[in-house]
């Protein structure tokens, strides 16, 4: 694991945590920082995704939030943006229809009122019908990170294997620092090839 290392206590750390093919991965990640994971191959990153948010129990090893072993608080409070076997939405969706679904999902009132001045706000009101597969690898990471962040109470994001969707390193990497700086708790999930090239781009 590679991250922007701060003096205080991490918010969320995993321990050792395996299951499947996912063998024996730490993670320490802080608020307002990014913290990026080396994850290679399959269904590891969806996986290790899925511990971190407490929806699935690992056969080993343990994740605490604030230094508490509390699976309803990492419900509540870890988002996972994008994974591909869990919460990426079908290619062929468009690019509205998906917003929707993630602001109505969240319990936005207004979804489709909201969804619009999203677009708006990201300057995507054109790609509105775009089949979210068509869409920029920028722009998806941005607004689907954005969505997954719309629940009350949701404090750290975890964005899973970006880096499949091809692009710069710098695709993905700004939107992880844009919500860090916003004081999130971001952890990146992403091959080691990828962790490497954006380990060189952080401070």
């Amino acid at each position: 694991m590679n991250a922007q290392h701060g003096d205080a206590a991490p918010t969320l750390s995993a321990h050792s945590v395996a299951v499947g093919p996912l063998r024996a991965t730490d993670v320490e990640a802080r608020r307002g920082e990014v913290a990026l994971v080396a994850v290679e191959g399959g269904q590891r990153a969806d996986f290790l995704a899925l511990i971190l948010a407490g929806r699935m129990t690992p056969k080993a090893g343990a994740v605490t939030i604030d230094g508490a072993d509390d699976p309803k608080a990492l419900r509540r409070r870890v988002a996972i943006v994008d994974s591909p076997g869990t919460t990426a939405p079908a290619d062929e969706l468009p690019l509205a229809h998906v917003i929707v679904e993630d602001l109505l999902f969240a319990g936005l009132r207004g979804p489709r009122r909201a969804a619009r001045k999203l677009l708006a706000d990201e300057g995507l009101g054109d790609l509105a019908s775009t089949p979210i597969g068509d869409l920029p690898a920028a722009d998806r990471v941005r607004v689907l990170t954005r969505t997954a962040a719309s629940p009350p109470g949701v404090d750290v994001l975890v964005i899973t294997a970006p880096d499949r969707h091809g692009g710069d390193t710098a695709a993905w990497l700004d939107t992880a620092r844009a919500w860090a700086a916003r004081n999130y708790t971001v952890i990146v999930l992403a091959s080691g090839a990828a962790v490497d090239a954006a380990s060189e781009r952080l401070p």
